[in-house]
């Protein structure tokens, strides 16, 4: 599963690997998920990341690669949980800062971003809603 998934573009290069995956995506989008590529289309969804409609474990792997960080903190915490739940195995990369300049790159570079969160902060998030999979932040140096 991929949550934030846009257009599916990443699912597809999956299968491109392993044909015989089976991928899904979840994406708050119309515009991502109605122009996406055909081949994936059918198994991407409409949907927000505080509400995956799965059953617990349902997924080997979940993935949410420059999503998260645009969710406010009460979605966030909920995301980090849904994320949890349905995944056994889980990896998020999000937008974080070290130091000032950082920071005030991530604003000027923002445009839906509202978690602005220190690699600390994150991880605190990471804790508090007892996220266990791997993570990675990008940062605008």
């Amino acid at each position: 599963l991929d949550v934030g998934c846009g257009k599916g573009y990443l699912l597809n290069d999956f299968l491109k690997v392993l044909p015989q995956a089976e991928v899904y995506g979840i994406d708050i989008s119309k515009y991502a998920i109605a122009n996406s590529k055909e081949e994936i289309k059918k198994n991407l969804y409409l949907g927000h990341a505080n509400n995956l409609p799965w059953k617990d474990n349902y997924f080997d792997l979940v993935i949410s690669i420059t999503t998260l960080h645009n969710l406010y903190a009460y979605d966030l915490e909920k995301a980090l949980k849904e994320m949890e739940r349905v995944g056994q195995n889980k990896y998020l990369c999000v937008e974080s800062y070290r130091n000032e300049e950082e920071k005030a790159n991530l604003l000027y570079w923002q445009v839906t971003c509202e978690s602005f969160n220190t690699p600390a902060e994150w991880e605190w998030w990471f804790k508090s809603t007892k996220y266990t999979g791997d993570y990675s932040f990008i940062f605008f140096e």
